[in-house]
């Protein structure tokens, strides 16, 4: 059975969507997708206006920064959740 896409928005511009393969990030003025074979994962900054990273590959490498609005850290983190787990189940070569 095919699970729905997951989606959370960043903000109130900022969409984020998971399918189990393809993350995919609308809102920079185009859309960008990140494969679960490039190890996306969502970092959270906090202070007065939080950021967002999403980084691929080895820890702490950006791919993407963007705001986040704080009453939203819950369904992100969740989100993120998903992501993670996406990456840690995805098919091995």
């Amino acid at each position: 059975m095919k699970t729905p896409p997951h989606e959370v928005l960043a903000n109130d511009t900022t969409l984020l969507t998971f399918d189990g393969r393809v993350l995919e990030l609308f809102g920079f003025g185009d859309a960008h997708r990140l494969h679960v074979r490039q190890e996306p994962r969502l970092e959270f900054g906090t202070g007065r206006q939080p950021t967002m990273a999403v980084t691929i590959g080895q820890p702490g490498v950006p791919r993407h920064y963007f705001p986040y609005a704080p009453e939203r850290l819950d369904a992100l983190r969740a989100f993120a959740v998903q992501l993670a787990r996406g990456v840690a189940e995805r098919p091995r070569l």
